[in-house]
């Protein structure tokens, strides 16, 4: 059975190469463009694995990992940042606030597979 990913992007365009890519590599992918539909669709559906932008319009990335932290089904879910925030300071914060991983924008297709392969190996382990 492939891997859920909610990918939660406000860019169109971003949004589509992102569902395009995953899909392309087998997983199982849906999208949203904003942190409320998000938080309701990781609810719903249980994916296993969201990749979560930063920079939302309503509640930011930092704000839908703190309620999905808070949330039983959310609070082991692999949560990557996907930002065009790209400086080291940003990077440390973002890691800091709880996500798992880090992808700048633009991505680089081959990171974020890599990435998350990573993830789900090590959330089998």
């Amino acid at each position: 059975m492939p891997r859920r990913i909610l990918v939660v992007e406000d860019d169109e365009k971003s949004r589509r190469l992102l569902i395009d890519v995953l899909g392309y590599h087998g997983y199982d992918v849906w999208a949203v463009d904003n942190g409320e539909q998000a938080l309701r669709d990781a609810q719903a559906y249980a994916p296993d694995a969201a990749l979560l932008d930063i920079q939302l319009p309503g509640i930011s990335g930092f704000d839908v990992l703190a309620r999905l932290r808070s949330e039983s089904n959310g609070a082991h879910l692999p949560v990557v940042a996907v930002t065009a925030s790209v400086m080291d300071l940003d990077r440390r914060k973002i890691l800091a606030a709880g996500f798992d991983a880090y992808v700048a924008k633009p991505v680089n297709i081959r990171e974020l597979l890599a990435t998350l392969h990573e993830l789900f190996a090590k959330a089998e382990s």
